[in-house]
């Protein structure tokens, strides 16, 4: 339901005469209207702008080159609006709708990801969502300024587009950017969570833990999770401390690119150099620096010792999410002994102490190297744990949930202590999108809220035939059992059992429930 309100109030932002300049959507019922000061100023000013072929009148326009929105409104629109959100979650699926394609007169849906937000020189280095969408034929075109952001996990608007960022991606201007300039639309949000709570809350202490080690010279992070625990968060929390710092700070998602830039190990790593200057805003010299020596690795070396790292003034934090994606290529043969080799360059040469280097993974089975040359056992390892009763009990209250400790234990008693789980249901709750009674009902469902999660991990188990054996056995009793102790490991670092002595159990009656029933126990 929430998309089909997105789409039916976001309008096209035209001229007098009909050409239309950008896009617009209504953000109360009173018709205030969000598009760019961009698209504004191409309709030849507010006096000029038409929605419906009607006049409006001007409430705020920014600075295309500091904030670049404008709230206008059409006096006689009397009707719904979008939601809307603060927050955003780094991986999240987004959907907008835009105008200006001759082709798709009723405006033109594209998808993709919402990869992070990263300050950009173009906009005062102001923090903008950086986009990603699904295929070149939804490439973001002039049109789409001022097109809606819309999270599908969040169900709400989250930002708008500003600017096309090469063929595949866009900029868009958060919601807390139009918060900052225009206090009303504080009025128009719905209840939202602490930005803090973007994902899992944990204890100040572990987050400083890892603030004082991209503080070494030098530093290597290893953050190893399973999916949907919270790496992308926590690389977040680390590249913005570092920013915080005075550093300079640059996120690689191995997700991202097309997976035929892995087969070749010249054309990743320039792809990978190539990423990095983008990022630091620095002009890409690969065709004057790379020395095309014979081996790749070593023109890689060259180019961050010579041009990247001298380029800038102060260290580098170098977020690497995902980096597992790589394992099964045959690049990783060479690419993690090179990523070793630059941690241990910092202890000889001043220039790669800059460097410091966060690494996050998932799994690390069948790495295709000696376990000497792997960047994945030196460093800090850094374990994201479980959230602990009192944890979850600050989450609820700090999303406005009057819940008693009874409550938090029947969550967790589904969920466990899983930060993602137990995210979705809080958000959910709070949004009254269905309660708690409600959740608890129907969980471990193709009905529930996890559907999409489980069916993942099944798969996962349905291709390892000797992990599913080894699950089967987990979830057949409601006591611990004794299972291989390989397959016990494996299945601990999916998060879906935790030990009990040398025995293990589910994770949580979530697991226990669902796989009973996937399983055929």
């Amino acid at each position: 339901m929430s998309w089909d309100l997105v789409k039916a109030c976001t309008v096209a932002i035209a001229t007098p005469e009909g050409y239309i300049q950008g896009t617009g959507f209504f953000i109360s019922s009173e018709g205030h209207l969000l598009t760019c000061a961009h698209v504004v100023e191409s309709a030849g000013g507010w006096k000029e702008v038409r929605v419906n072929g009607q006049g409006v009148e001007l409430v705020y326009l920014g600075d295309r080159t500091r904030d670049d929105f404008a709230i206008l409104q059409l006096s006689a629109y009397q009707d719904q609006a979008v939601p809307l959100s603060l927050t955003f979650a780094p991986g999240n699926q987004f959907r907008s709708i835009g105008y200006g394609r001759s082709d798709f007169p009723e405006g033109g849906t594209i998808e993709g990801n919402i990869t992070d937000a990263n300050s950009h020189s173009g906009f005062g280095n102001l923090s903008m969502l950086r986009l990603r969408v699904m295929a070149d034929a939804q490439q973001i075109i002039g049109g789409y300024s001022g097109s809606p952001v819309f999270d599908i996990q969040l169900q709400a608007v989250v930002g708008m587009i500003a600017a096309y960022d090469n063929t595949q991606g866009g900029l868009a201007v958060p919601l807390t950017t139009v918060q900052e300039n225009w206090a009303d639309l504080e009025s128009l949000l719905h209840p939202e969570p602490s930005p803090e709570l973007e994902f899992p809350f944990f204890d100040q202490a572990f987050y400083t833990d890892c603030y004082k080690e991209v503080k070494k010279p030098g530093a290597l992070i290893r953050v190893k999770a399973p999916l949907q625990w919270g790496k992308t968060y926590l690389i977040n929390q680390i590249l913005d401390y570092g920013i915080q710092q005075g550093y300079q700070a640059v996120r690689i998602d191995f997700q991202e690119p097309e997976k035929e830039i892995f087969n070749t190990l010249k054309p990743f790593l320039q792809w990978f150099c190539a990423s990095i200057a983008r990022e630091l805003n620095l002009p890409d010299k690969l065709a004057e620096n790379w020395k095309s020596t014979a081996s790749a690795n070593i023109d890689c070396t060259n180019y961050c010792e010579e041009y990247l790292l001298p380029a800038i003034n102060s260290p580098l934090v170098l977020g690497l999410d995902n980096v597992d994606v790589i394992f099964s290529y045959h690049i990783a043969r060479n690419f993690l002994p090179l990523l070793r080799a630059w941690h241990e360059k910092a202890t000889t040469k001043p220039i790669w102490q800059k460097l410091r280097l966060v690494i996050a993974y998932s799994k690390e089975d069948n790495i295709p190297i000696d376990r000497n040359k792997s960047p994945l056992n030196v460093g800090k390892g850094i374990e994201i744990p479980e959230l602990n009763q009192p944890q979850v009990q600050n989450l609820a209250q700090r999303l406005q949930l009057s819940w008693n400790g009874e409550q938090v234990v029947q969550l967790m008693a589904m969920v466990g202590g899983h930060p993602w789980l137990v995210k979705e249901a809080l958000y959910k709750i709070a949004r009254r999108e269905l309660t708690l009674k409600e959740l608890l009902k129907i969980a471990p469902t193709q009905e529930g809220l996890y559907s999409d999660h489980l069916l993942v991990q099944l798969s996962i188990l349905q291709d390892n035939p000797e992990l599913k054996q080894a699950m089967k056995q987990v979830v057949l009793t409601n006591r611990p059992v004794r299972i291989d102790a390989d397959k016990a490991s494996k299945l601990r670092n999916m998060r879906l059992v935790k030990f009990t002595g040398d025995d293990v159990l589910p994770l949580c009656d979530l697991y226990r429930l669902y796989f009973r029933d996937r399983l055929g126990v």
